[in-house]
């Protein structure tokens, strides 16, 4: 089966427009107590069948917990290269500290040393028309002799990084209440 056909059976799977929503204007963002409604941007739309791709690839669900570790799995392969998209991963992993550390240690420990879907270089038609097992086969154990900086460092770093993320709009709010309210 070609990984358009995991796709497709993926979006089905979990109620997921077809193509995974590209086409649309918005996404929805559910969060306890609140949905946010946020504009789909092309860069969003541009790396959106990658993240779904590395769902299915790490046999991740859509829960916040399978999205906590896509978010860890993307950052530690890499994936920081791709700004601005970068901030939905690094706001996600900033949550999973809280609410799933343990699902953040291991699919940051995954992905360093994997090789990230976005960094294979491949043109989308390419990487769709690929089965799951060449997927595989190329991202598994590419950064074991790559590897720059200890995993202990790297993994301290992006979760320093990720809870400002996480909590910049929570400090951005008591940094206005303290000027405005004073």
């Amino acid at each position: 089966m070609t990984l358009r056909e995991h796709l497709d059976q993926f979006y089905r799977r979990y109620n997921i427009p077809e193509n995974g929503g590209v086409d649309d204007k918005t996404f929805e963002v559910p969060l306890p107590h609140l949905t946010l409604k946020l504009p789909n941007y092309s860069w969003r739309k541009r790396m959106l069948y990658i993240h779904d791709l590395e769902h299915i690839l790490n046999s991740q669900d859509t829960t916040w917990k399978g999205e906590m570790f896509i978010a860890s799995w993307e950052i530690s392969t890499g994936f920081y290269q791709n700004f601005p998209i970068i901030i939905f991963p690094l706001w996600t992993m900033g949550w999973g500290i809280w609410l799933h550390p343990q699902t953040v240690f291991s699919a940051f420990r995954k992905g360093y040393f994997d090789k990230g879907i976005a960094r294979l270089g491949f043109k989308r038609e390419e990487l769709l028309n690929m089965d799951l097992s060449q997927l595989q086969s190329l991202t598994q154990n590419k950064r074991l002799q790559r590897s720059r900086l200890p995993f202990w460092s790297r993994l301290f770093c992006w979760c320093l990084v990720s809870q400002f993320v996480f909590l910049l709009p929570l400090i951005v709010l008591v940094v206005f209440l303290i000027i405005f309210c004073h």
